[in-house]
């Protein structure tokens, strides 16, 4: 299996991944948010087996203000339901894992949704992270 950064041609896959986590996605969606990401230097890795991607992961850099330190924020993570338990995911966020430690950024914050799947958390969980115990809070602006 060979871990590599995203590029256009990877648009199609990550469509049909997208899919499976629940949410529908355009192509130009898609191509906007790797250009995007890209602009604002955060990272899309695709997993690819046989010529084939079988997974992504996305996320950015965040600095806080609060602390004189970086959090890394995993922003979506997909394994195709026919590659699931066989180390992909982990694969992935190890990956991440390694280039924050190059970047001397030490945490790492994912959400995962009440939605998901119970093996989704024990997956992060077994990967070592811990379930915040805070809340969360969002608002959705409506566009004037």
């Amino acid at each position: 299996m060979l871990i590599r950064h995203a590029d256009s041609g990877d648009t199609e896959a990550i469509i049909e991944l997208t899919k499976q986590l629940g949410y529908e996605i355009t192509r130009e969606s898609v191509t906007a948010n790797l250009h995007l990401y890209e602009k604002i230097q955060a990272y899309v890795f695709v997993a690819v087996r046989n010529e084939k991607v079988i997974a992504y992961v996305a996320g950015i850099f965040i600095p806080l203000f609060h602390s004189h330190e970086m959090m890394f924020r995993i922003t979506a993570l997909c394994v195709h339901e026919a590659e699931r338990e066989r180390g992909v995911g982990k694969s992935l966020v190890l990956k991440l894992e390694e280039l924050c430690r190059k970047k001397d950024c030490y945490y790492l914050e994912v959400t995962s949704g009440e939605k998901r799947k119970k093996e989704a958390h024990l997956f992060y969980e077994g990967l070592g992270y811990q379930p915040y115990k805070g809340k969360r809070y969002i608002k959705r602006l409506e566009a004037e």
